[in-house]
């Protein structure tokens, strides 16, 4: 089942997406109080989706929002938990230069940079020179989740979606300059803190539960700028895994249903090619699994 946010006018509320791209509101398929967004369907846990599944197959042509209407936004339509792994595809790490990670290092996106699809990336004002892109798989947590064993780590997903971790690398210099422990740890944190401007957080353009997506390694993530592909990987690439992620992240997060873990990036950002090559306004970045579908945002001046 694909769960989407569409725009209806005054906000945004949850929906099916049909095969046909159609989008049945949940507001319709179960009437008076329907859950209000994605993240408030996944609470509800299975039962609610069996509900959902059977109401689909029933609902009226006349009830539909027409795919060519329909205007999404981030899929969950709560500002969640976004913790993301960092350099955790094999072929990023070798492209950057680090080593193998015995366990894949984190950080949190704010969630106030989460945008959905059609939203424009905007180039922070004070830093618009070296903005770069980051497809990525996101795990969404579809249960209380705290502590868990990566062997049992399956049974805590609810589904998937998209990533884009939009980047300003001005820290990078910094990084490469640094020669005591202090310098790098200020170059480390000014990176991370290149991850949080408005709008660098796209997400979407759908949760798609984990029933129809039993084996994530076997997906193929790109990212196109311009319609130039510039990075394609299975994401069977990843250095930690999916459950060993969940494990080691759950540690210490209490995740609830909802949540979100992005799982990395691959090869080919921006800061990788030779020379670098950043996004400028009037860019058109889009993420892609055939699975999920597209995430795609242009690039404008933050002015």
């Amino acid at each position: 089942m694909r769960l989407v946010m569409i725009e209806n006018g005054t906000g945004h509320v949850a929906g099916v997406q049909l095969a046909s791209g159609d989008v049945a509101p949940i507001s319709v398929l179960l009437g008076e109080g329907a859950p209000a967004t994605v993240a408030d369907v996944i609470r509800q846990g299975p039962t609610l989706l069996d509900t959902l599944a059977k109401a689909v197959l029933e609902v009226k042509a006349s009830a539909l929002v027409p795919g060519k209407k329909v205007r999404f936004g981030a899929p969950l339509g709560e500002r969640e938990l976004v913790v993301c792994a960092g350099a955790n595809y094999r072929s990023h790490i070798e492209e950057m230069g680090d080593e193998m990670p015995e366990k894949a290092a984190w950080f949190v996106k704010n969630s106030r940079s989460v945008v959905g699809p059609g939203t424009p990336i905007r180039l922070p004002a004070e830093f618009p020179d070296h903005v770069d892109y980051e497809g990525e798989l996101c795990v969404v947590i579809g249960r209380p989740c705290h502590a868990v064993r990566a062997e049992d780590a399956w049974d805590y997903i609810a589904g998937y979606t998209l990533l884009n971790d939009v980047s300003a690398r001005d820290a990078f210099p910094g990084l490469a300059r640094a020669s005591t422990p202090l310098e790098g740890r200020w170059a480390w944190t000014d990176m991370l803190l290149g991850k949080q401007f408005p709008t660098f957080g796209p997400i979407g353009p759908a949760v798609v539960t984990a029933d129809e997506i039993p084996d994530p390694g076997s997906l193929r993530l790109t990212t196109k700028v311009n319609d130039v592909t510039v990075q394609d990987a299975p994401v069977s690439d990843l250095a930690v895994a999916i459950p060993e992620l969940i494990e080691q992240f759950s540690r210490y997060f209490p995740f609830e249903p909802g949540d979100v873990i992005s799982t990395g990036t691959p090869a080919g950002v921006g800061a990788g090619m030779r020379p670098p090559v950043y996004l400028r306004s009037g860019d058109v970045v889009t993420v892609a699994v055939d699975e999920i579908g597209e995430l795609t945002n242009s690039v404008h001046s933050g002015e």
